[in-house]
């Protein structure tokens, strides 16, 4: 389970085709791209990583390249079609911007609309309220997607990014919808498949 957070929650929840019956390996490598795009986001948008370079290796499934509470932990995961995946990010000003940058490239990648309108409305209050909490927090220009693209420029992770965004585009998981919420607590889960023996 993510650590408690004062802020709550991102649940991103993504839909895709992938057919009767994928390969496990398709399946295994649009999951471990996905991750891979929110993590390089993370590091060219998060001050704290601004000191991280990267390299040929960044990419490599043995590196860490955020720490535990900046990961994406899964919610819940559904093979089938649809393929439903859906992630838990600690919400914070840094993941507020990674999740936006996140999305515009899936924008791009899979060429559907997100509703960008409400996520920019939940990221935009969160600010607002880490930056009541905190005061010392300065406000961070607007993250738009020429900015991020300035960002990944600068810290020369264009060509690492590009390539993800390609195999996340030409992966035979087709994603088709992305929704992105903010929640102030998450539920208890329950193993519903337990059972008690007597």
């Amino acid at each position: 389970m993510p650590a408690p957070s004062d802020f709550g929650y991102f649940r991103i929840t993504v839909r895709g085709e992938e057919g009767d019956y994928p390969p496990v390996g398709d399946i295994s490598a649009f999951l471990y791209d996905f991750n891979l795009l929110y993590e390089f986001s993370r590091l060219v948008i998060d001050p704290k990583y601004g000191r991280y370079r990267f390299s040929s290796r960044s990419a490599n499934r043995n590196v860490r390249r955020v720490l535990p509470d900046d990961q994406l932990e899964i919610d819940s995961l559904r093979i089938g079609s649809p393929i439903i995946l859906t992630t838990i990010a600690i919400a914070s000003s840094a993941a507020a911007a990674a999740v936006w940058a996140f999305t515009q490239s899936f924008e791009r990648i899979a060429n559907f609309r997100v509703n960008r309108d409400i996520l920019k409305l939940q990221r935009d209050k969160l600010r607002k309220e880490l930056q009541a909490a905190e005061p010392n927090v300065a406000p961070e220009a607007e993250d738009s997607d020429a900015l991020f693209r300035e960002q990944l420029r600068i810290r020369e992770a264009e060509r690492y990014f590009h390539r993800i965004e390609t195999r996340l585009h030409e992966s035979l998981v087709h994603v088709r919808e992305i929704e992105v919420t903010h929640v102030r607590e998450l539920p208890a889960k329950h193993d519903s498949d337990r059972r008690t023996e007597s």
